[in-house]
C-alpha cells in the first residue's frame, strides 16, 4: 500500500491541509491514479464518502512514536479526468493571491457533472395558471424570486438546477414554494435531449464576413501576431476607440492562431454580449466554438467543457468562469472590454479578477494576454504606460466615419427656462431628437442607469421613503403588479395606499428607472415598438437573445435599458444615443466611481453611428463640469486619465497600493461590529509601516438580507505585503473561521 496526500475538494480554511490515504501500488502503478487525480475517501468519525484530489503521490510521513492508522481510498471518482500540472499549479498560485482554501480553486476547474442515467430533480407548478395570477398580484408572496419562479414555470417542467441558475436563486428558494404547496418536485432521470439547443435568435443577429484590415488595424495585427508567434508569456493592451474594429482582429488573429495548432480563448464581460459575439464566430468558424456561461443549462455546459477538454474545438467564447477552459495548447486569450467590473468574483472564494488569472495561466503556457477596450482600467493603462505591458493603439473606426457628436445638456437650466416635460425626463432638445430620429426611420438608444418604474417613493407628509426592513435600502418601484422590491435582497410587496409611517396617502414617485421611461416613450410615440432590457426582462431563458435579436431586426424603434446595453453592441441603425441622469453614476460611494461612469458614458455614446450614418448622443446631467462628464462628451480617454490619477496618487489607491477589504456580515450589528473592532484593533498593534488599516466602518450597502456589514480596509505596497500579513495575524486564515454567526470575507484591490 502506498501513501497519499489529497485536498477534499468541499472545505474550508479549517480542513485546507493535506490529508494523508493508503491506495493499492497497482493502481498506481498502472497509471489509474496519478497526481490530480479525483478519488472518493471516507472522512470524519462517521466515515462519510467525500470527494478529494490526490496531490502527492508516496508522501513521506515524519517518524513519531504514536502509530497512526490511515484510512484508505475507497474508489476513484468520475467526476472529470485529473487536473492537469499546470492546473494544480494555477490552484496552488490562486490560494496564495486570494488567501483562500485550495479546494475553492479546484473547484472552479470542475465542470458541472450531468452523466445521463442519473436522477435529478424536476419542477412543476402545483397550481393552476390561474391560481399563479392571482397569487402573483395578491401580494401574499413577499420575495421577487418567487414570483419569477412561478411565472417562468408556466411554461412547462424545468429541472431545478437549471431553473435556480437562471434565475439566480439557490434549489432551497424553488423548494420553499414546494413547501407551500405551489410547486411539485419530483425526481426523474435525466433527459435524453441533445445538449444544444438551436439558437434561432442569435442566427438573425448582424454579423459580418472576413474583410480586409485598413493601416492601423494591420499594423496592430502585425504586433500582436509577433508576440503570439514567440509562444512566450506576453501581455499588451489593445485601446481602441468604440468601433475601430477590434473584433476583426480578435478573428483574425484566432484564425491565424488555430492554422498554428493553437487554441484561443475569448472572454466578454456579461452573457448579455454573448450572442453576437458568438454569431460572429459562428459565422467565421462554424463549429470550431465552444460557449461557456452561467445561463446555459448543465447538461449544454458539460456538452461544451467537454468537447474542449477532448480538443473537439479550437476556440471558446464566455464570461469570466470560461477562464478555466481546459484547453491543452493555449497560445491566446483575450479579455474583450476588459475594464468591466464583471470581470470579478465576489461572490464566494475565490474572489478573483479574471485578468490575474488569465495573467498566470499565460505564464504557465507561455501564451499572450490582450486586454481590449476604449476605456482600459486606470491600473491597466498604468502598467501600460509604465512600460509593463505592451500598448498599441486604435485612434479612428474602422469605416472611417468620425465618433458622434456629444451633447451635454445642463438640466440645472432647462429647469429654470421650463424646458423640462411634466416627469422632468426629457430635455427639449432630448425629446426633439428622438422625434427626429423616429421620423427618420432609424433607431435610439437610451441609457438609464436603475431598473424598474422609480427609484423611490417618498411620502410628501413625512418625508420618508419606503425602505426594506431587512437591508435598510430605499425600495424600487416597479409598475407591473404595482410592487416595491428591494434590489438588494428580493422581498417584495404591493405599493401600499397609504404610508406606514404616518398614513398619509401623499406619495411622490422620485428617480428614474427604465419602466418610467418605457411608459413615456409610449406616450409620446404610441405606434412604436419600444424595448426594455435589465434583469428583469432578462431572466427568462433566452431573454436576452430574444431582445437583441428583435432589436436588430428592425422591428423595434427605441431600447431602453441599463448598462447591459452599453456594451459591445453592434447595431448600423443606431443614430441616436440618449443618456439620462448621468449624475447618478457619479455619485456613487465608491473610489471607482468616477471611473466606471466614464467609462460607461463612452461606451454607452459608442453604440452611436457605427454604420454609415453620423451618430449623435444626448447627455443629461446636472454636474456637467465633472471630468468624468467633460473627458466623455469629447471621447478623450487621456483627459480623464490626467484627472483621475492625481486623484488616485493623492488618496493612495491602486495603481499606487494594493487595497484589501475584509467584509464582516452578521444578523447582529453589535456582534458584527464588535468582532470587526477586535480585529482591527489587533491588526493596528502588529500593522507594520507599509500596511495601513482603515475601519472598522460601515459598508457602502449597510445591511442586505438582514446581514449588518462592517468593513476594514488594509492597504498595503503590494499584494504579496499583504497576504503574507494577513496569513501571519489570522494563521493562514483559521482565525477567520472562529467569528461564530458571523460571515467574514476578503476582497483584494490593485496588485
Amino acid at each position: 500500500m502506498k501513501q497519499v496526500g489529497v485536498h477534499l475538494l468541499q472545505s474550508n480554511a479549517t480542513f485546507d491541509i493535506e490529508y494523508t490515504y493508503l491506495v493499492d501500488d497497482t493502481l498506481v502503478e498502472s497509471g489509474e491514479i496519478i497526481r490530480g487525480s479525483f478519488v472518493d475517501v471516507p472522512f470524519g468519525v462517521r466515515k462519510q464518502l467525500q470527494t478529494a484530489v490526490v496531490w502527492t503521490i508516496d508522501k513521506k510521513i515524519e517518524d513519531t512514536d504514536k502509530k497512526i492508522k490511515f484510512k484508505k481510498i475507497e474508489n476513484i471518482s468520475n467526476i472529470r479526468a485529473p487536473l492537469t500540472e499546470s492546473e494544480m499549479l494555477l490552484a496552488e498560485k490562486m490560494s496564495s493571491l486570494y488567501f483562500c482554501p485550495i479546494s475553492a480553486c479546484i473547484r472552479c476547474m470542475v465542470p458541472p457533472e450531468a452523466p445521463k442515467g442519473r436522477q435529478v430533480n424536476y419542477a412543476t407548478l402545483n397550481i393552476t395558471l390561474e391560481e399563479v395570477e392571482t397569487l402573483c398580484d395578491s401580494g401574499q408572496l413577499k420575495n421577487i424570486v418567487h414570483i419569477r419562479i412561478l411565472e417562468n414555470l408556466k411554461a412547462g417542467r424545468r429541472r431545478v438546477s437549471d431553473l435556480a441558475k437562471e434565475i439566480g436563486c439557490t434549489a432551497a428558494v424553488i423548494n420553499t414554494l414546494a413547501k407551500r404547496g405551489y410547486v411539485k418536485i419530483e425526481k426523474d432521470y435525466c433527459e435524453q435531449e441533445d445538449f444544444v439547443r438551436d439558437n434561432k435568435n442569435g442566427a438573425s443577429l448582424p454579423t459580418y464576413n472576413r474583410h480586409t484590415l485598413n493601416a492601423e488595424q494591420q499594423t496592430a495585427y502585425d504586433f500582436l501576431w509577433k508576440l503570439i508567434e514567440k509562444q512566450e508569456f506576453a501581455e499588451c493592451l489593445l485601446h481602441g476607440v468604440t468601433g475601430s474594429g477590434k473584433t476583426e482582429i480578435y478573428m483574425q488573429l484566432i484564425s491565424e492562431t488555430i492554422k498554428d495548432n493553437g487554441s484561443a480563448l475569448l472572454l466578454v464581460p456579461e452573457i448579455s454580449l454573448t450572442p453576437q459575439m458568438t454569431a460572429h464566430f459562428k459565422n467565421r468558424f462554424g463549429d470550431n466554438v465552444a460557449i461557456l456561461h452561467s445561463r446555459l443549462s448543465d447538461k449544454e455546459r458539460n456538452r461544451h467543457w467537454n468537447r474542449i477538454k477532448n480538443s473537439e474545438v479550437s476556440i471558446a467564447i464566455g464570461a469570466r468562469s470560461a477562464i478555466f477552459a481546459p484547453f491543452d495548447n493555449l497560445r491566446l486569450i483575450i479579455l474583450d472590454e476588459e475594464h468591466e467590473a464583471s470581470y470579478r468574483s465576489e461572490d464566494s472564494a475565490p474572489r478573483y479578477h479574471a485578468a490575474e488569472i488569465a495573467e498566470e495561466i499565460a505564464k504557465i503556457k507561455g501564451a499572450t494576454v490582450i486586454y481590449g477596450s476604449a476605456t482600459p482600467r486606470i491600473e491597466t493603462y498604468y502598467r501600460a504606460l509604465t512600460g509593463e505591458i505592451h500598448h498599441i493603439s486604435l485612434k479612428n473606426r474602422a469605416n472611417r466615419t468620425p465618433l458622434p457628436q456629444v451633447e451635454v445638456i445642463d438640466m440645472r437650466e432647462e429647469r429654470v427656462v421650463g424646458n423640462m416635460d411634466r416627469l422632468g425626463i426629457f430635455s427639449s432638445q432630448l425629446k426633439e431628437e428622438l422625434e427626429k430620429n423616429y421620423k427618420n426611420g432609424k433607431q435610439t438608444m437610451l441609457f438609464v442607469h436603475r431598473r424598474g418604474y422609480a427609484k423611490q417613493i417618498l411620502c410628501q407628509s413625512c418625508g420618508k421613503t419606503i425602505k426594506c426592513v431587512r437591508c435598510n435600502m430605499p425600495m424600487t418601484y416597479h409598475e407591473k403588479g404595482n410592487r416595491l422590491i428591494c434590489h438588494h435582497c428580493g422581498r417584495t410587496f404591493l405599493s401600499p395606499e397609504v404610508c406606514p409611517l404616518c398614513g398619509s396617502a401623499a406619495f411622490e414617485k422620485r428617480g428614474l428607472g427604465t419602466q418610467k421611461v418605457v411608459e413615456e416613450l409610449a406616450k409620446i410615440f404610441p405606434e412604436a415598438t419600444i424595448l426594455r432590457m435589465d434583469t428583469d426582462t432578462t431572466s427568462v431563458r433566452d431573454g436576452h437573445e430574444k431582445l437583441l435579436a428583435e432589436f436588430a431586426s428592425g422591428k423595434a424603434q427605441f431600447l431602453v435599458g441599463t448598462q447591459m446595453i452599453a456594451k459591445g453592441h453592434d447595431f448600423p441603425q443606431v443614430t441616436l444615443v440618449g443618456i439620462l441622469s448621468a449624475d447618478s453614476l457619479i455619485n456613487m460611494p465608491d473610489y471607482k466611481a468616477q471611473e466606471r461612469a466614464f467609462q460607461l458614458f463612452t461606451q454607452m455614446a459608442g453604440r452611436a453611428g457605427r454604420g454609415n450614418s453620423i451618430g449623435k448622443v444626448i447627455m443629461q446631467a446636472y454636474s456637467v463640469d465633472d471630468y468624468a462628464i467633460t473627458a466623455a462628451s469629447s471621447h478623450d480617454y487621456e483627459e480623464f486619465y490626467r484627472n483621475e490619477i492625481v486623484v488616485r496618487e493623492a488618496l493612495r489607491y491602486p495603481p499606487f497600493s494594493s487595497m484589501c477589504i475584509i467584509r464582516f456580515a452578521g444578523e447582529d450589528d453589535r456582534e458584527t461590529y464588535s468582532i470587526a473592532n477586535a480585529f482591527c484593533g489587533k491588526m493596528k498593534e502588529l500593522c507594520e509601516q507599509t500596511v495601513e488599516i482603515l475601519g472598522p466602518a460601515r459598508a457602502d450597502i449597510p445591511k442586505v438580507n438582514n446581514k449588518y456589514r462592517w468593513v476594514i480596509t488594509i492597504k498595503g505596497d503590494g499584494r504579496e505585503i499583504l497576504t503574507e500579513f494577513l496569513r501571519k495575524f489570522t494563521e493562514n486564515g483559521r482565525k477567520f473561521q472562529n467569528c461564530g454567526k458571523v460571515a467574514v470575507s476578503i476582497n483584494f484591490h490593485g496588485r
